[in-house]
C-alpha cells in the first residue's frame, strides 16, 4: 500500500469550469461590485458538468464586503442562467431560465474544530471557505449554486411518465393466467 505522501504527490489539481479571483486588495473602501459574464468555453464546460444540452448565458453580479473581523469576507451575489436540459422522460430539449440568490463567508483562518463524531444540523452555518495568499475564488461559489438551482428531473411541458406499453401488456398475460415463471413448473 502507497504511504499518504506518495498518494498526495499524486493527486491532481482540478481547474474549476469557472473561476473569478478577487483579492483583498480590490476591495476598497469596504466594498467591492463585480458583474460576471461566463464566457463560451465556460459555458460548456459548465455544460458538461451538469450533463446539459447548453448553458446559453450565465450572468451574475456580487457584492463583496470587508470586515474587520472573522470572517473576513462576505460576498452576497444573484446570478441568472438560460439553460437547455434534455427531458427525462421524451428526451427533447427542454428551454429554462434559472434565477438564485446567495452568500458565502470567506476567511483567512481554516474554522478548526475537534474532530469528533459529526453532527449535521441544517440550522448551523456553514463554515467559511478559505481565502489563501490574499485571494479567494468565487466561481466556485457561483457554480454549486447554479448546481443547486437546475431541475434534476426536467420535463417538457404536456409530457408525462406513463406505464411502458411492454408492461401493461405483461400486466393483461398475468391477469390471463399466463405467466413467465409457467415455463420452470413444467420442468419439475
Amino acid at each position: 500500500m502507497e504511504n499518504s505522501d506518495e498518494v498526495i504527490e499524486n493527486v491532481v489539481e482540478l481547474e474549476p469550469e469557472l473561476s473569478v479571483l478577487i483579492t483583498i486588495s480590490q476591495i476598497q473602501d469596504g466594498i467591492f461590485k463585480k458583474d460576471i459574464k461566463a464566457t463560451k468555453e465556460q459555458r460548456i464546460k459548465l455544460a458538461k458538468r451538469f450533463g446539459m444540452i447548453e448553458l446559453q448565458s450565465f450572468n451574475a453580479s456580487l457584492k463583496t464586503t470587508l470586515l474587520a473581523t472573522e470572517p473576513r469576507i462576505v460576498v452576497e451575489g444573484s446570478f441568472e442562467a438560460k439553460v437547455v436540459q434534455q427531458c427525462v422522460v421524451s428526451l427533447e430539449p427542454v428551454f429554462s431560465n434559472v434565477k438564485g440568490v446567495f452568500c458565502c463567508k470567506y476567511s483567512e483562518s481554516p474554522e478548526v474544530k475537534n474532530t469528533g463524531p459529526i453532527d449535521f444540523d441544517l440550522m448551523t452555518e456553514e463554515p467559511p471557505e478559505l481565502i489563501i495568499d490574499g485571494q479567494f475564488d468565487v466561481g466556485i461559489i457561483l457554480t454549486e449554486q447554479l448546481g443547486l438551482e437546475l431541475n434534476s428531473f426536467p420535463r417538457s411541458l404536456g409530457v408525462s411518465f406513463g406505464a411502458p406499453s411492454d408492461i401493461t401488456s405483461a400486466n393483461k398475460l398475468e391477469k390471463r393466467g399466463s405467466n413467465p415463471f409457467d415455463v420452470l413448473k413444467k420442468l419439475k
